[in-house]
């Protein structure tokens, strides 16, 4: 069995398919922009760790780092 589709629906359909991975590549740039946030905020806190770590040698670096990287999300 053989599918004739018209013009209109071949064009309906082919701008539905743009529109479709149009969407697609907004959501992943998207995502790609918060993936690079949420590391940007991770290098943040891992250097004012150390910073802290630094100026007070007594401090425990996981906890700074959890510390400010609960601080970078709140920002």
């Amino acid at each position: 069995m053989r599918t004739i589709y018209t013009m209109g629906e071949f064009e309906t359909k082919g701008e539905t398919e743009f529109e479709n991975a149009a969407t697609d590549t907004e959501e992943a740039l998207d995502d790609a922009g918060e993936e690079l946030e949420d590391a940007g905020d991770k290098v943040k806190a891992g250097a004012k760790a150390v910073a802290n770590k630094i100026t007070d040698p007594d401090k425990d670096l996981d906890s700074e780092y959890q510390k400010e990287k609960i601080e970078e999300k709140m920002h």
